[in-house]
């Protein structure tokens, strides 16, 4: 019997693609030790970058969350109310105020009344906000590509596999075949 904490030593890179192919449920099931290998890829990617994220959001003069709100307020399809933007941050509706009150402050965000219902204010991005992104996001883009020259393709895949998990997405036919044809590369 194998040790539940050990990983296998046979694994090689196709045959845990493979794996992770089958889908979370299948893997867990099938070699919990290497699902869990997927989980740590994954986990550890999604810690770098939302740390590189934090980092080069505060350089650019915000804190985290006004970073995340301006990208959620800009990324809508059109002026967010504030509740809104509170269910896209998780956050609760006076803090998503709070933010978006600073985000005014700083010039980055608008604040309009919403047409057919004079009483809800709904928010956009200013052009102050836009190019306060774009700055954020190409520091971003030069952190984020030496990080992933940095990722194996196993840890790559295996982030990957876990992200399909998470968006539902991991008993894919097409996600089966991208890992499986990433393992005969190997």
């Amino acid at each position: 019997m194998r040790s539940p904490w050990r990983r296998p030593v046979e694994d090689s890179t196709a045959q845990l693609l493979a794996l992770w192919g089958q889908g979370a449920d299948a893997a867990s099931d099938l070699d919990f030790a290497s699902h869990v290998k997927a989980v740590a890829h994954g986990r550890f990617v999604l810690r770098r970058i939302l740390r590189l994220l934090d980092e080069q959001a505060v350089a650019g003069g915000l804190q985290p969350l006004q970073h995340q709100a301006l990208l959620q307020i800009y990324g809508a399809d059109g002026p967010l109310p504030v509740n809104k933007v509170a269910d896209r941050l998780d956050i609760a509706p006076a803090l998503a105020s709070r933010l978006i009150r600073q985000l005014e402050d700083k010039g980055l965000v608008e604040r309009t009344r919403v047409p057919g219902d004079r009483r809800v204010l709904a928010v956009h991005a200013s052009d102050a906000g836009i190019e306060l992104l774009r700055k954020i996001d190409a520091s971003v883009h030069v952190r984020v590509d030496h990080f992933q020259r940095q990722l194996s393709d196993e840890g790559k895949l295996g982030a990957l596999a876990t992200f399909a998990f998470y968006l539902g997405l991991d008993a894919d036919p097409g996600l089966a075949l991208l890992l499986t044809a990433a393992g005969h590369r190997h």
